[in-house]
């Protein structure tokens, strides 16, 4: 019996997956609750697991491929035993081993070519003469087995496709791609060619007589005024889809100056976001959300803190914050800058805190997360004082239920 396992939905705002790394191979016996893949949503990775054992019977997908939500990525056999899974095993370390064999060969021709490359530094001159078909049949340089568009480009540049072919610089046969690489390679250095890539800069730009640099793609980049084009990640694409969601909320802004002392050894985001969780709990539409046209409202303080890591920006939630120490939430603030984030790491919130008070920014606002009723940002401190912004949704909040709140929220910083 075939048993599916598709790419997980795992969140609000994801329609495709990544798929990130395969944790097994095809032929490998699988046991219930195995991990079976990493997949990466629109805001973090997280581990597949299969539900029943098998042997993995078919991967569907690429490793850095990215899929559907639901589309099938992988199909594991339940009735295939053991003995057949050791048969299948053995094949695919088989497998395993030809393509290491096959690395390693491509590692020595690399290896070949770069010596072969300092031996002929001298670089050929495209062949001017091109338009003469007679010249074109009479070329020696026109052995070899490739196709005849292959040739045309070959005979441009006196390439030799039998010599290089023989070396194995090229492919039997070579096709006009394998040409065109070659001579890329041949005319670029490796960092010039990073460049065109990273600009999408056609090789036709520049005079391929000689080898060209770095410098000298950049300073065409300069000269023509070119964009450097970058895919956006998945986590700026959840950012932008959580920017979007927040301008449609019918939001107001409460604005406040609050008094704090910092503690010793204590992150002074720690001492607000306890103090944030301790008035939820005395106004509870702080602990809720809209969904169906109902009010869900939870009995824990959870609380999403607006994160910069070097993979991009995150709303990290914090659980049950009001019951936790502040050296717990100190912990938590140094940890989550680093750890690889899951998806109970970046939900189930209900307020948010933004922080820029460490920047020099005496104060701004902030958009709210995801569901969240609202969020506060917070500037500098300044002579012990902190100029805070309320962002609050109409939705669940009016103006009273959110003056209570911050008045709340002053009156729990005295006690933590």
């Amino acid at each position: 019996m075939e048993y599916k396992i598709v790419m997980p939905i795992l969140s609000d705002t994801m329609d495709k997956g990544k798929l990130v790394k395969w944790y097994v191979n095809e032929g490998d016996f699988v046991k219930e609750g195995d991990k079976i893949a990493e997949v990466e949503s629109d805001k973090a990775t997280m581990d597949v697991q299969t539900f029943k054992s098998g042997v993995v019977k078919k991967l569907l997908v690429k490793e850095g491929d990215e899929v559907p939500v639901k589309s099938v990525i992988a199909i594991i056999d339940t009735e295939a035993n053991k003995m057949e899974n050791v048969e299948l095993r053995m094949e695919n370390k088989e497998k395993n081993e030809n393509e290491k064999l096959k690395m390693e060969n491509d590692k020595k021709i690399k290896n070949e070519e770069l010596r072969m490359e300092n031996e002929t530094s001298k670089l050929d001159r495209p062949n001017k003469n091109i338009n003469s078909p007679l010249s074109i049949l009479n070329s020696q340089l026109l052995k070899g087995s490739a196709s005849p568009a292959a040739k045309q480009i070959a005979s441009q540049f006196n390439i030799d496709i039998e010599k290089l072919q023989k070396a194995g610089y090229l492919p039997t046969p070579a096709h006009e791609e394998d040409i065109k690489n070659y001579i890329l390679k041949r005319y670029f250095t490796p960092a010039a060619l990073k460049l065109l890539k990273e600009y999408q800069i056609d090789e036709d730009e520049f005079n391929l007589d000689h080898k060209i640099t770095k410098d000298e793609v950049l300073n065409y980049i300069k000269e023509n005024n070119i964009p450097k084009i970058t895919p956006l990640s998945s986590n700026q694409k959840a950012v932008i889809k959580t920017v979007e969601n927040a301008w449609s909320k019918p939001t107001y802004l409460m604005f406040d100056e609050i008094e704090v002392t910092k503690k010793e050894g204590i992150k002074l985001t720690a001492v607000l976001i306890k103090a944030l969780a301790l008035a939820m709990q005395k106004n509870p539409l702080t602990r809720s959300v809209l969904k169906n046209n109902k009010l869900l409202t939870y009995p824990a303080s959870n609380i999403s803190v607006a994160v910069s890591r070097e993979d991009g920006l995150y709303m990290c939630v914090i659980k049950n914050a009001e019951s936790k120490t502040l050296q717990e939430i100190h912990e938590w603030l140094k940890t989550i800058k680093t750890k690889r984030l899951t998806l109970d790491d970046l939900s189930g919130s209900t307020f948010g805190i933004s922080n820029l008070g460490m920047f020099n920014v005496r104060r701004f606002t902030a958009l709210i997360n995801d569901k969240d009723a609202g969020i506060a940002a917070f500037g500098s401190l300044i002579n012990g004082k902190i100029k805070v912004t309320f962002t609050i949704d109409h939705k669940i909040l009016n103006g009273v239920d959110a003056a209570k709140f911050v008045n709340d929220f002053k009156d729990a910083l005295k006690e933590v």
